[in-house]
């Protein structure tokens, strides 16, 4: 078995899963340096293709014989899903390194999830769906929102295996998508939210353990983790595990107390709830710690000969055109409840070029969900993150991949 495709059951009980940054080698280099036993089922594959910037994928396979997908690792949605053949109204552009899209009809193990089915039930309710069903084949029909997103289709059950065909979970329950509106090109989207039909619960009843991990790495070239079950419990900081925010009783969610620059506290009320949602690359938070951390950062710049570009987005470039000195940047310290995140420049900015960078926080107006504030998958890379749902906490512990 080798390292793309890698998975398996520890001693511990827990399943350890390989995770990929759209540039891994496994994603996205030439095909011949990849073993047939990797992507083999996902075609050739294309060199440098974006598949979906700043999110993140895990390999599955679905069905009998199995169907090969790289999917989004998102812990701010319940119900995975997967760009389905026969395609009813339309559905996103996949990219050959993303697999195939499945074909329920050639599967001996799909079936269909029925409309009185509780899974249907749950999952209509979950996502505000009035009642839908095919009345003639009994299937349930779903449809889920992504801010201005969507997917919707028919819901499925099928074997799910990772790896080297190691089936890990029979009568998977996902959604087969038959219409979307989705801007990245991969087979669909792997959900850990929290709730009974999310992939992270159906993969817990496996486990002896309710928790799960992953590391997402900084550097492209490097591998990371998804692990579901009992995890390694040494750990540098520690903080509560809020579940649900609002209405959103899916999602897991930590309380930020402040912000500080360099050391240097905002002067603004920086106490609010943070969703943490894998599935996004910036941290949105409210508009008055925003533009107060704006301006802290530029400060911080400034004394640095950097100078501010004014636009959508908070942008920086070093005074006298040579590249960005990335040891001279500033660094945040997000204060949570007993831990403080330290996040390094890497964490703050996107480079956009050798002498560009733009700040990795936006107002959360920005997110098209002002009412929601955000920690992305940008200021966590390469942490380990721990949800620990049996002991209601977060855990994280820096350059773990």
């Amino acid at each position: 078995m080798d390292a793309c495709s890698e998975s398996r059951q520890r001693k511990d009980g827990a399943f350890h899963f390989p995770v990929f940054h759209r540039k891994h080698p496994c994603v996205d280099e030439d095909p011949s340096t990849i073993h047939a036993a990797s992507v083999s089922d996902a075609g050739t594959v294309i060199g440098n293709d974006k598949i979906h910037q700043g999110k993140y994928f895990m390999a599955i396979r679905l069905g009998t014989p199995a169907v090969f997908n790289l999917v989004t690792i998102d812990t701010g949605s319940t119900l995975s899903w997967v760009n389905c053949k026969r395609c009813r109204i339309r559905c996103h552009e996949q990219a050959a390194e993303a697999g195939p899209k499945l074909d329920p009809h050639r599967s001996a193990t799909y079936r269909h999830v029925g409309c009185s089915d509780e899974d249907c039930l749950d999952i209509q309710a979950d996502n505000g769906v009035p009642y839908g069903c095919v009345d003639e084949t009994d299937t349930c029909l779903y449809g889920l929102r992504y801010g201005s997103q969507y997917s919707a289709g028919k819901l499925g059950r099928d074997r799910l295996a990772l790896g080297d065909n190691y089936t890990i979970v029979d009568d998977f329950v996902f959604g087969c998508s038959e219409d979307d509106m989705f801007y990245g090109l991969e087979a669909g989207v792997i959900g850990l939210g929290d709730k009974r039909y999310s992939f992270f619960n159906q993969m817990a009843r496996l486990t002896t353990y309710n928790a799960f991990a992953y590391c997402f790495p900084g550097d492209h070239r490097a591998e990371g983790f998804l692990i579901v079950g009992p995890y390694p419990q040494k750990l540098e900081l520690v903080t509560t595990l809020i579940r649900g925010y609002g209405r959103r009783q899916h999602v897991y969610s930590v309380l930020l107390l402040g912000i500080a620059v360099d050391g240097k506290p905002l002067e603004v009320d920086g106490r609010q709830i943070l969703v943490v949602d894998s599935g996004t690359d910036d941290t949105f938070v409210s508009s008055s710690v925003f533009y107060a951390l704006a301006e802290a950062i530029a400060s911080a710049m400034q004394d640095k000969a950097y100078y501010r570009e004014y636009g959508r987005k908070v942008c920086f470039r070093p005074a006298g055109g040579e590249p960005v000195n990335w040891r001279s940047l500033p660094t945040v310290q997000m204060q949570l409840l007993r831990a403080t995140l330290e996040l390094p420049p890497e964490n703050v900015f996107h480079q956009q070029s050798t002498d560009r960078i733009c700040l990795a926080f936006q107002s959360n107006d920005a997110a098209g969900v002002p009412d929601v504030q955000i920690l992305g998958n940008k200021a966590l890379r390469p942490f380990r993150v721990v949800y620990d749902l049996q002991k209601m906490t977060f855990g994280f512990q820096a350059r773990a991949c």
